[in-house]
């Protein structure tokens, strides 16, 4: 039995790894920029405290290190993209109080989370396909509109607009300065669940994503075993060495697969995998605790989020 740390659990991600790793008897922490009485999840854990925000950098790493000393954590598993950025760069430190951070390292965190990096990473390798994508200056790229523009390593759909002309373009330009842009393309968009072992054995699982929330949450989906997809994500992950679990997007347009991004952490939609029969929160462990992926047999199926409400604080 381990003693596991999930922060960010009020993420789409955390009562389904929390709820796994229970089952599977291990111990259970948790932490949340909000307070414990916001979401419940920390309801079903063996403990809870508030976090300070990612982006405040070393306050938030020493909290998570004092969170180690103090239980007794084995296994750190961050949730969300700020998270992995900040904590990456760590992980020697928490090695050091006997704790495994359950991040990809940090020069595979920097490039997995730089979209424009990413695809000539790709480019380079002939792994799949990418969109054709340009750093966004006053210069007009020479696609036609709309145009895609979004954060060169955003998240969850922040910062993304579409633009129609060059009056939205340039206006767009001076919203924020890290924008790359591409064209718009449309389709439904695939997510793959992958982990690959210390040996190099990898494990995906393709859904396509049939209705989403607008900042990208998967709400229906269909989970596709032995997809296409599922191969391409190996051959990226084995590229980039990968240990762990990551969430890798693509958009199917006039009969391609063109690759989106790579989230370097649990995927909001790692539920529907699980209950399709693939165990990424234990993947997950057994990654980065250096044991063998198991061969997986999981279901061919649709399957739909629910909500619960529960009373956290009467």
């Amino acid at each position: 039995m381990s003693r596991i740390l999930l922060t960010a659990i009020g993420s789409m991600s955390a009562l389904p790894a929390l709820e796994r790793y229970r089952e599977l008897g291990h111990q259970v922490f948790t932490c949340d920029i909000y307070d414990r009485a916001f979401n419940t999840a920390p309801l079903y854990a063996d403990g809870f405290f508030q976090s300070h925000l990612a982006t405040r950098g070393e306050e938030y790493v020493q909290q998570m290190l004092e969170s180690v000393r103090r239980d007794r954590i084995d296994f750190l598993i961050p949730l969300t993209d700020p998270e992995v950025d900040v904590l990456s760069p760590r992980k020697a430190e928490f090695l050091a109080l006997g704790c495994v951070l359950c991040t990809p390292d940090e020069d595979q965190a920097r490039l997995f989370r730089s979209k424009d990096q990413m695809n000539r990473f790709l480019e380079e390798r002939s792994i799949g396909r990418v969109i054709p994508t340009m750093t966004a200056t006053e210069t007009l790229p020479p696609w036609p509109f709309p145009l895609l523009m979004k954060p060169r390593s955003g998240r969850s759909s922040q910062g993304l607009t579409v633009v129609r002309n060059e009056d939205e373009y340039l206006a767009a330009l001076q919203k924020r300065d890290d924008y790359i842009v591409q064209p718009y393309l449309t389709g439904d968009i695939w997510c793959v669940d992958v982990a690959r072992d210390k040996a190099g054995k990898c494990v995906a699982l393709a859904r396509r994503e049939i209705l989403r929330s607008p900042s990208g949450l998967g709400m229906t989906v269909e989970t596709v075993p032995g997809h296409p997809l599922e191969e391409v994500c190996q051959q990226i992950a084995q590229a980039a060495e990968l240990v762990g679990v990551v969430n890798m997007e693509f958009i199917a347009h006039d009969g391609e697969y063109y690759f989106l991004e790579v989230n370097p952490r649990f995927s909001g939609g790692v539920g529907f995998s699980m209950a399709a029969g693939a165990d990424f929160a234990a993947f997950e462990l057994l990654c980065h605790g250096g044991s063998p992926l198991p061969h997986i047999q999981p279901k061919h199926c649709i399957l739909a989020r629910e909500s619960r409400i529960q009373i956290t604080r009467p």
